[in-house]
């Protein structure tokens, strides 16, 4: 998809521009806008990143006023100077005139910009034109098709709180916010870190505008889409179901996750209503599970982990780290009813959260590239039963965090 603007206060030859880009079947005529003056192209390049701009020479600086080729030459230093005015990413200039001053054309060539004379009974400007549409199609069929990632790790949450301690662990310093003019719903943070072979690596984080896995999977698709990063993580607070296999504040890595609420409800022949199951599990990549299973060992890892959290409320039990299966339900449960339910068709459960199953379907479905690991990492703040307690869940968000720290600063290859 093209978008593309027309500057150009001349009706006839906006018409015949029109004619020619549609040509093309991938221009779609309601991406063509038309500004008829130099300040009306600089409000609607305010508003729209446009592709491609067809630039008249001879332009009036507004509508009604006399054009004149300094006008053109003003548009592009506005273009050039000021940041709320987006620049198109490629611009043509075009001209009737065949005795304009060649400081003109000088100036466009300067800043290597297209410089079309127009001749309206010559077809050689068309053939120009439609080289430049051609190029910028296929580039753009590149970028789509390009299997490169760009930043090397994205880390998402479902709360805010939980994305707080994640940059907490990087380093509160040198975090900026990443603007995308077309996502003004999520903030983004962008940062550069050192792995431990003394590389750079560029990771991205953000939180969900709610919790659960509608949200987070809208949220792992726009971070893909984005910024095509080469490994996933989800951290945070997650609930365990067995208090025999798992204490309070220990991290749970999902080595699979399936959708806990996901199935049907039939009466049977007493009129009672019973849930059958449709699990569809997603599992984590064999790579990762075997980073995780040795890091589960390394005491010495897991002692600082827990020592360097600094607060005072957190588990008399030493931390350890718990691969298993992870459940995801669609809302927070306080009920052993219902955790015996989702744990009766998986005794090996782990744990219950919100979000995971959406960010694993959502990294497992989205467009090339895709991450090449995507880990659930979530500590235990509570069992999901009427003792529910907020009283771990600093000490859990940070743990989680920790943890995943450590992978991407000491375990993965870039």
């Amino acid at each position: 998809m093209l978008r593309i603007i027309i500057i150009d206060d001349t009706s006839e030859k906006v018409k015949k521009y029109k004619e020619l880009l549609c040509e093309f079947k991938e221009i779609n005529p309601r991406n063509i806008d038309v500004a008829v003056s130099a300040e009306d192209a600089v409000q609607k390049m305010q508003k729209k990143q446009y592709d491609l701009a067809i630039l008249d020479l001879y332009l009036p600086l507004r509508y009604g006023d006399d054009p004149s080729p300094d006008n053109a030459i003003w548009l592009l230093r506005e273009l050039s100077d000021e940041d709320s005015i987006k620049m198109p990413y490629s611009i043509v200039g075009i001209t009737y005139c065949h005795n304009a001053d060649p400081k003109y054309r000088d100036y466009f060539s300067n800043l290597l910009l297209a410089y079309i004379v127009y001749e309206q009974n010559n077809d050689e400007w068309k053939q120009k034109l439609k080289n430049k549409v051609e190029f910028l199609l296929k580039v753009q069929r590149s970028i789509q098709n390009t299997e490169e990632y760009d930043f090397d790790v994205a880390i998402i949450n479902a709360l805010e709180t939980e994305n707080r301690y994640v940059r907490k662990v990087f380093g509160l310093e040198e975090w900026e916010e990443y603007n995308i003019p077309a996502d003004k719903s999520t903030i983004y943070y962008v940062k550069k870190v050192t792995h431990h072979s003394g590389k750079t690596i560029r990771i991205v984080t953000c939180y969900a505008l709610q919790m659960a896995s509608t949200a987070s999977a809208a949220l792992t698709t726009k971070v893909i889409y984005n910024f095509r990063p080469r490994y996933l993580f989800m951290t945070g607070i997650a609930a365990g179901v067995n208090k025999d296999d798992i204490n309070l504040g220990d991290i749970m890595v999902a080595e699979k996750v399936w959708d806990g609420a996901s199935g049907k409800i039939k009466t049977n022949e007493q009129g009672t209503d019973i849930f059958y199951p449709d699990f569809h599990e997603l599992p984590l990549n064999s790579d990762m599970c075997a980073i995780i299973k040795r890091l589960a060992t390394n005491r010495e890892l897991l002692n600082n982990i827990e020592e360097s959290y600094n607060a005072t409320t957190k588990p008399q039990t030493k931390l350890n780290v718990r691969l298993g299966p992870i459940a995801s339900v669609p809302a927070v449960l306080s009920s052993k009813m219902e955790i015996e339910k989702i744990m009766s068709h998986c005794r090996k459960l782990l744990g219950i959260e919100m979000e995971g199953y959406g960010v694993f379907f959502a990294a497992n479905n989205s467009a090339h590239p895709r991450p090449q690991y995507t880990c659930l990492i979530k500590s235990v703040s509570d069992f999901a039963d009427i003792q529910k307690t907020d009283n771990y869940q600093d000490y859990c968000m940070y743990t989680s965090a920790a943890f995943a720290g450590h992978i991407i600063r000491n375990e993965l290859s870039y």
